[in-house]
């Protein structure tokens, strides 16, 4: 899938546009929530073909500056593996399994309508990702394993999305909430036929989740 012409800096600008637009005296009383959001990550990028979809989990913290606007910040976990294989005369298989840990910060436009909530989102994080990986290589003589060190990187990342939320009372709601993230590459090093390589990876993907959200 090729890279989405929305760029990773435009997204973060319109956040910051946005955030230094809301006023101060639109803040209501109790307005916070937390929200829990376990769901899916399903990799979209062209790097990632054949990757598997994994688990996405998310906490938010959130303030409901008015009745259609609202500013959250997470900390999550989402999970992709597979396999990239290579022929000729020596056979590599190379297994990586990506763990990635976002810190983002989100605006939502809300339309309410009775107990529902229609919301669009969109926001930018930062992407702490781990990829430990294994290097499966042989010829016709000759068998080699390398199992690679956890390689830590961090990328920039934005996102587009939409949801609904029904309030189930006037402290508690449930929801889905999906999301288009787009990130910059991500770079690992391993050993392959005794020689230092490199790969990159690009985060694209769609999550996927339920929401779970409690007002205080």
């Amino acid at each position: 899938m090729k890279h989405s012409p929305v760029g990773i800096k435009s997204i973060f600008m319109v956040v910051l546009v946005f955030t230094f637009l809301i006023p101060i005296n639109v803040f209501a009383k109790d307005s916070f929530y937390i929200a829990f959001k376990p769901g899916i990550y399903s990799p979209q990028s062209s790097s990632l073909d054949g990757f598997d979809t994994g688990f996405s989990g998310e906490a938010g913290l959130g303030y409901r500056f008015n009745p259609n606007i609202a500013a959250e910040i997470g900390i999550g976990y989402f999970h992709t593996e597979g396999k990239k294989t290579g022929g000729g005369a020596t056979y590599v298989g190379r297994e990586f399994d990506i763990n990635v840990f976002p810190v983002t910060f989100t605006l939502k436009a809300i339309l309410p309508y009775n107990k529902w909530e229609f919301f669009g989102l969109g926001g930018a994080g930062l992407y702490i990702v781990s990829i430990p990986h294994d290097v499966d290589e042989y010829d016709h003589e000759h068998h080699h394993d390398h199992d690679g060190d956890y390689h830590y990187d961090s990328r920039l990342g934005g996102y587009l999305g939409a949801g609904i939320n029904y309030n189930i009372t006037s402290r508690m709601f449930l929801g889905v909430e999906g999301k288009y993230l787009w990130t910059d590459k991500v770079k690992v090093e391993y050993e392959e036929s005794r020689a230092h390589r490199e790969a990159e990876f690009r985060m694209d993907g769609i999550i996927a989740t339920a929401v779970i959200g409690i007002r205080f």
